[in-house]
């Protein structure tokens, strides 16, 4: 059974342990012992030390909206209407366009196109392919990647995710390296409303399909540290659930599969630990990075994937997958897009 007491995260924690004895392919599981870290790659590549490089981008106050009027909704069709969101849309292709489009609410098609941007910006600059000459394509498992018809030219491999008003990505351009990436916003009030009505574990076990046994257990026995107020108490333990949701969903698309994969209730997690909350406003909207967690599979420590989680503000967590440990990992990067993006595009 996993400890179920709180855990107190070291801000200057990080990822142990260089000896493989489970090893995650791109196209599927598959136990191995190993003797070298680079079971990876072919045996006759050396692999030199790659870096992820990791993107972030607030769309809460980009292209403003032509509204009039104090009503909460406001219409993708109205918001591509106003002059910031057109020059945007003008940057993308038809297919792309539409797809931004189709959102009925304009706050989800603002991170669709926040996230199309990030993604041609990336094969752009990475890559060094003009913008009009970015092409996206597949991989094995359909996870969207950048491969050249010249394979001498550099190839990308990244993972994007939104949620709330931000936008990120990762990506690396060792086509050996599989990466992945979520973005999970706590929704306070919507969920508390559901668990003083339910219960939290009764809230929890919704969730049983996507969380092994022990995970479970370890989500609706979760004592947080000294709190004040119930409120504070459910706000940790709904904390520690996102912690354990944030890192399945990176992991689980660092493979290319989805939440519905066969063996998703044999990947747990144990030593979950939950970062400091940022504060924003205050120029430290970054809070802590926990990289102790231990990953398992049908009972056998996974130890050649690299897994971390960190704050972002008060409600934010992003948690970043990467298939080796010997990678390293730039810290986010917050792009603004007049500075950072359009200046490819041109």
């Amino acid at each position: 059974m996993l400890g179920l007491g709180y855990v107190q995260p070291n801000p200057d924690e990080s990822a142990t342990s260089s000896k493989s004895k489970i090893v995650l392919r791109s196209w599927g599981w598959r136990t191995k012992p190993i003797s070298k870290p680079c079971d990876f790659c072919p045996k006759s590549m050396a692999i030199s030390k790659a870096i992820v490089f990791r993107w972030l981008l607030d769309v809460d106050k980009l292209w403003a909206t032509p509204f009039q009027g104090d009503g909460p909704f406001k219409s993708t069709e109205l918001w591509a209407s106003g002059e910031g969101a057109q020059n945007a849309l003008g940057l993308l292709p038809t297919e792309e366009r539409t797809k931004v489009l189709r959102f009925y609410r304009h706050t989800d098609a603002k991170l669709c196109l926040g996230s199309c941007l990030l993604k041609r910006c990336a094969i752009a600059q990475t890559c060094d392919v003009p913008w009009t000459d970015v092409t996206i394509s597949e991989d094995e498992h359909r996870k969207p990647c950048y491969k050249p018809a010249d394979p001498a030219k550099k190839t990308l491999q990244f993972n994007v995710s939104h949620h709330g008003a931000l936008v990120v990505l990762v990506g690396c351009t060792d086509e050996r390296i599989r990466v992945g990436v979520d973005i999970v916003r706590m929704n306070w009030e919507k969920d508390y409303a559901t668990v003083m009505r339910d219960g939290f574990e009764a809230w929890a076990r919704v969730f049983e399909t996507v969380f092994s046994n022990e995970e479970i257990r370890d989500i609706t026995h979760y004592m947080p540290p000294a709190h004040t107020s119930q409120a504070d108490e459910f706000r940790a333990k709904l904390r520690h659930f996102y912690v354990h949701w944030c890192l399945k969903e990176a992991y689980v698309k660092m493979t290319g599969e989805a939440l519905l994969a066969k063996w998703l209730k044999q990947l747990e997690f144990r030593n979950v630990q939950v970062p400091l909350a940022g504060q924003e406003g205050n120029g430290a909207d970054w809070g802590q990075t926990c990289r102790n967690v231990e990953i398992w599979f049908h009972g056998k420590m996974v130890e050649d994937v690299q897994l971390e989680i960190q704050a972002f503000r008060d409600d934010y967590m992003v948690a970043t997958a990467v298939s080796r440990i010997d990678t390293a990992l730039d810290a986010f990067r917050a792009l603004d897009v007049e500075h950072d993006v359009y200046p490819s595009a041109r």
